[in-house]
């Protein structure tokens, strides 16, 4: 028994060896085999390999985009702060990967003031929608990033764009335009509006009646800002015979075109006498929704008053300047978007997403329809449905022939000096000639703070 033992443990090992050949032998076959019968397998599966990288290399979808998150502050009235939210909502809704927090301030001084201290710090929100004065008050600081690839400023309204810049450098995007006046006018009265201002004058000649307060037309010469328009009339230097300089902010008030336009003036008050001087704005307002005064020249923004009033009314430019060839224009000034210099990154991009979204015709036309604003993008009166608003369509025509509003303390000097020189003009105190001169040297005095007005008309 222990021999047949030995001899069964003897042939174990050579069993073992043999199964481990034939098994070894039978996988060898089996995948010659399968290489005979099908040898493009292993190619099919790594050209599907590299169907799947060549997708992970395309464009990420909106999808697929990572959560980026940005902040606006704003100081806008009820109505455009109401649109805003609007926009705002439906933009997070077609790109769901930004999300827009909105902050509102009581007025652009506040804003101002705590964004410039946050931007400082290295903090604050990364857009602000804010009245074109932000840009001299802001951009001095180093705390908004110039504009250079992120606006196409050849489609905006002119009067906007060189406002927007600070030293030749854009920092701000038009977003929407308000605050201009043009011609309104009695449509029960008048059929058509008179296209140059000898024509103005001899409607004036034919329904004028003084004892009943019946005019053809009113103009409110006391304020400096139904004066300017007219400078811009005559400005025969084209863009660069205006009242500013905006590259340097300086003064240009001495010129052919102020003196032309107190020549006109003294010609409707004085010579013609088709106007009175001593009426008063409310007044003037007033004549004009009684149907007493026929046509005047009036802030865009009565357009509502006007039609709650039930007045049938139109709108126009401005007529031509008397013995000129060009229409007046009225200061223009609006909102506009200004990037914190703080922001860089997904950031940015998301500002340029939404910023872009809000220029598009939808939204300028959207906002047209629910605010007391105009768009900005000079060619959108081809729209339709500017076309089909008469009043829309033709203040727009008065919106592309403005010119920028200067800033607040600029502006403020040259009312002054042009207020009190036109009363002393209408008076017969200066002649038209001296009283450009006079214009000019007491914006000069009144900007360096070295004199008031009322002082310089006791030195001369």
């Amino acid at each position: 028994m222990v021999g047949n033992m030995l001899k069964v443990k003897s042939r174990a090992p050579v069993r073992l060896m043999i199964m481990s050949i034939a098994l070894s032998l039978f996988f060898l076959l089996n995948n010659t085999s399968c290489n005979l019968i099908n040898p493009q397998v292993e190619g099919d599966v790594g050209k599907a390999e590299e169907e799947v990288v060549e997708e992970g290399d395309g464009e990420i979808t909106a999808s697929e985009k990572l959560p980026t998150q940005i902040t606006l502050w704003d100081c806008l009235d009820p109505k455009e702060r109401f649109a805003l939210i609007e926009s705002v909502d439906n933009f997070i809704v077609e790109n769901d990967h930004i999300d827009i927090e909105t902050r509102h301030f009581r007025n652009q001084e506040e804003l101002e003031d705590q964004f410039e201290a946050a931007s400082l710090a290295g903090a604050g929100p990364e857009l602000l929608l804010l009245d074109f004065d932000g840009v001299q008050r802001l951009v001095p600081g180093n705390v908004i990033k110039e504009i250079v690839d992120e606006a196409d400023y050849s489609l905006f309204l002119e009067g906007l764009v060189e406002i927007s810049e600070y030293n030749n450098r854009n920092y701000i995007i038009p977003f929407r335009s308000f605050d201009f006046l043009a011609l309104f006018y009695n449509k029960d009265l008048i059929d058509k509006p008179p296209m140059d201002f000898e024509e103005v004058i001899e409607y004036c000649k034919e329904v004028n009646n003084f004892r009943e307060w019946t005019y053809g037309f009113l103009l409110n010469a006391s304020e400096p800002d139904w004066i300017i328009p007219f400078i811009g009339g005559y400005a025969e230097g084209g863009y660069a015979d205006w009242i500013v300089d905006y590259s340097s902010n300086s003064l240009n008030l001495d010129t052919k075109a102020t003196e032309k336009t107190m020549e006109f003036l003294t010609y409707i008050y004085n010579e013609e006498k088709i106007l009175p001087y001593d009426i008063e704005y409310e007044e003037i307002n007033e004549l004009f929704k009684s149907g007493d005064a026929h046509m005047i020249i009036n802030n865009i923004r009565s357009i509502k008053e006007y039609q709650e009033a039930g007045l049938n009314f139109g709108v126009s430019k401005i007529p031509r300047a008397w013995k000129g060839n060009k229409y007046p224009t009225p200061l223009i000034s609006g909102l506009g978007f200004m990037i914190n210099v703080n922001c860089y990154g997904s950031e940015l991009e998301a500002v340029n997403e939404f910023i872009q979204y809000m220029l598009t015709e939808e939204v300028q036309i959207g906002w047209t329809s629910n605010t007391d604003t105009f768009p900005v993008l000079k060619n959108i009166d081809r729209d339709e449905v500017i076309r089909n608003d008469d009043i829309v369509y033709n203040a727009f025509q008065q919106a592309r022939v403005c010119r920028g509003k200067p800033h607040e303390e600029l502006i403020r000097v040259i009312r002054d000096a042009i207020r009190d020189n036109v009363k002393n003009v209408i008076s017969g105190d200066i002649l038209p000639a001296e009283a450009a001169l006079k214009i000019q040297e007491d914006a000069l005095r009144l900007l360096s703070g070295t004199i008031p007005v009322e002082e310089a008309d006791e030195t001369e």
